[in-house]
C-alpha cells in the first residue's frame, strides 16, 4: 500500500501539469520519447485509470513509423504485450527499459526537441491524440 500512495504521489505532478491529457477516466501524463537510434525508438507516458473498472491500453498509431509495440522491457526477443492492462486507481508507469511503446521503422529520425503525435486506443475509453516530446532523458 506504501507502494501504491507513493506511487500516485509521484504521478500526480506530472498528469496535473500542462503536458497532460484526459480521456474518460484516463489521465495521460507528460508523453516524452528518447531520441531514435536505428530508425527506432522509444515513448514512456504515466498513465491513471480513475475508474472503477479496469481498461486497457489496445495499440498506438504514428504514421511516421511502419509500427509500433507495447513492450514490459527492451527485450526483443519476446513477443510484445496485446495490451496494457490499465487496472482502476492503480498508476502505471512507463520508463526506459521496462514499461514502453516503441516506434519501429521510423520514416525520418527523431531528434530531441522535435513533437510528434501519435493516436491511443483504448478499450473502453476510445481513442485519443497526444503530443509527444522527444528529449534525451526524464523531466527536460
Amino acid at each position: 500500500m506504501k507502494r501504491r500512495s507513493f506511487l500516485l504521489l509521484t504521478l500526480m505532478p506530472t498528469i496535473a501539469n500542462a503536458h497532460s491529457y484526459k480521456l474518460g477516466n484516463i489521465a495521460i501524463g507528460h508523453a516524452w520519447g528518447l531520441p531514435s537510434k536505428d530508425s527506432e525508438t522509444q515513448i514512456f507516458m504515466p498513465l491513471l485509470n480513475g475508474g472503477t473498472a479496469e481498461d486497457s491500453l489496445v495499440s498506438v498509431i504514428y504514421e511516421a513509423a511502419a509500427s509500433t509495440e507495447l513492450r514490459l522491457n527492451s527485450d526483443y526477443t519476446k513477443p510484445a504485450e496485446s495490451a496494457f492492462i490499465l487496472a482502476p486507481q492503480k498508476p502505471f508507469p512507463m520508463r526506459p527499459t521496462a514499461k514502453h511503446i516503441r516506434l519501429i521503422g521510423l520514416t525520418k529520425p527523431l531528434l530531441a526537441g522535435d513533437r510528434i503525435q501519435i493516436t491511443m486506443k483504448f478499450a473502453i475509453a476510445g481513442e485519443t491524440k497526444i503530443e509527444v516530446h522527444i528529449q534525451d532523458k526524464a523531466g527536460e
